[in-house]
């Protein structure tokens, strides 16, 4: 009992010293020293959305319009030395098909420890895949826009396995490897065969960054089950990065190829954004191989809190069935643009137009489908 109510009071006079910063989270200190990184981080974004689907001539339109908590995430990481610690991010999700709509998810929950240094870091748990995060920090507007292999759902963010990353060549070069599961965060099944993903980067002179990305694997479809198993979907993704910038503005452009084809009939899978389930792989040998390239930027005007942005993607989808491969390409383009202001270092708002175009849906040439959204988009960071 006399341990127990030590342990409360210690507790609680780590939380009366927590020492809040200007950005970066706030540190809890213990004799002196800090332990526990506490953080948040919100989008909150208010805008009217207006989709238009043409079939044959005819036009259904839909349109919704008020704020959406597009995510709040909420991380806690301990830091045991300067070589190890640990992280627990939750995530907030929306399923439409729940009677409570709005549930949280688990985003990260690993452990870390330097290996070599900086040179090879271990990543153990449910962790950051090599490529999205570290776009997403140099596109820095998630809050508005996911980047390309995010949107598309071609990688996941996060997912459960092994990781090692470090940087080389006073760090020139770095690296991420991993091996999961394939099965995503919110899921984080495990299954029968893993992924595997690499990312390389080089940065020859200050502010170049150039990155290319492969990775391997099922996604977590293949199944093991006797007379009933499924050898899934294997899956490839090749990617390459460039981009330049400084704290005052960065520039980049990408370009993806994407193949995705059926080991077996009991196959599915769908890509392609807000493509239809027309284009998937239902069949052994069904194959459906996607290019795409993105061209981004943002700046921010010097000795002011106000900046703009703005984001190009052209994405197409083409189909083989039986070794007949369709000649009609589904094709979205996506433009999203923005005025930014920021108050105070913590919080932004931009006042957003975010149009994706697809032409062809599903294979179809008579169907197509524009999204429009406009409104007033904020980041919130603890």
């Amino acid at each position: 009992m006399k341990a127990t109510i030590k342990t409360f009071a210690a507790a609680a006079a780590m939380t009366a010293f927590a020492a809040p910063a200007i950005s970066g989270g706030v540190n809890v200190y213990d004799d002196g020293e800090s332990k526990l990184k506490l953080e948040a981080l919100f989008y909150l974004n208010s805008y009217a959305q207006t989709d238009d689907r043409i079939t044959a001539g005819n036009s259904v339109k839909t349109k919704t319009a008020g704020l959406a908590v597009d995510r709040a995430y909420f991380t806690a990481k301990y830091y045991f030395n300067s070589d190890w610690m640990m992280r627990l991010t939750t995530d907030i999700g929306h399923e439409s098909t729940l009677s409570k709509k709005q549930n949280v998810y688990l985003k990260y929950a690993y452990l870390e420890g330097k290996l070599a240094g900086k040179a090879a870091v271990l990543r153990v748990g449910q962790s950051h895949t090599p490529w999205i995060d570290y776009e997403q920090g140099l596109w820095k507007h998630r809050y508005v826009a996911k980047v390309m292999s995010d949107t598309y759902k071609f990688d996941t963010s996060a997912d459960l396995g092994l990781g090692l990353k470090g940087k080389v060549a006073d760090g020139m070069v770095d690296y991420f490897v991993t091996a999961t599961n394939g099965s995503g965060y919110g899921n984080g099944a495990r299954t029968a065969g893993a992924d595997y993903s690499a990312r390389l980067g080089f940065h020859p002179i200050d502010g170049l960054d150039i990155d290319f990305q492969y990775l391997n694997g099922l996604h977590g479809t293949k199944t093991s089950v006797t007379g009933a198993g499924s050898a899934g979907i294997k899956s490839s993704l090749a990617q390459a990065m460039i981009s330049y910038g400084t704290k005052e503005f960065r520039v980049g452009g990408n370009y993806l190829i994407n193949k995705d084809k059926a080991q077996s009939a009991a196959a599915s899978s769908t890509h392609g954004g807000n493509a239809s389930a027309a284009f998937k792989t239902a069949a052994i040998g069904d194959e459906v191989k996607s290019t795409g390239m993105a061209l981004w930027g943002w700046a921010k005007l010097s000795d002011t809190p106000f900046g703009a942005f703005g984001r190009f993607e052209s994405l197409k989808n083409q189909m083989s069935t039986a070794g007949v491969t369709n000649p009609t390409k589904e094709k979205v383009t996506r433009y999203v643009a923005g005025l930014e202001y920021s108050p105070i270092k913590n919080i932004t708002f931009a006042a957003v137009v975010d149009v994706t175009k697809l032409t062809n849906r599903g294979g179809v040439t008579t169907t197509t489908d524009k999204d429009t959204r406009f409104g007033l988009y904020s980041e919130v960071k603890l």
